[in-house]
Formats: structure tokens, sequence, C-alpha cells
């Protein structure tokens, strides 16, 4: 499912934001969003080994968006 939504931001950005997703704009504001919570989340875990926080950053890079 999918939700429609408007956003509001600097046209300056808005201009980077056209060029940098190559007008694909849903999946490039859906795969950003994506990684911050990721990485929002990691850092709510309680004493998080740097080590194993990158590796889990990796792993969870590589399951969303088929990278490594």
């Amino acid at each position: 499912m999918t939700v429609r939504m408007n956003i509001t931001m600097d046209d300056d950005l808005a201009a980077r934001l056209r060029v940098a997703s190559e007008d694909k704009l849903s999946d490039y504001i859906a795969r950003a969003v994506r990684r911050q919570i990721l990485e929002d989340e990691l850092k709510t875990l309680p004493d998080v080994d740097p080590e194993w926080a990158a590796e889990t950053e990796r792993a969870g890079e590589h399951v969303l968006f088929d990278r490594a």
C-alpha cells in the first residue's frame, strides 16, 4: 500500500533533489527515509557496540536497498 503525501521544502533543495533522484522523487525519498529511520533506531539501542552497529547497518543497507 502507498500513501500520497505533500511536503514543503526550500526551492534550492527541491531542485537538487530532482537532479539527484533523476526525477524519481518517491523512490529516492523513500530510500533516504528508510536509511534515516534505520540509523535512528540503531542509535536507540542500549550499549551498542560500534563494530556490531556498523555491521548491522551494512546488513540493513543490503536488505533494504539491495546493495553492499
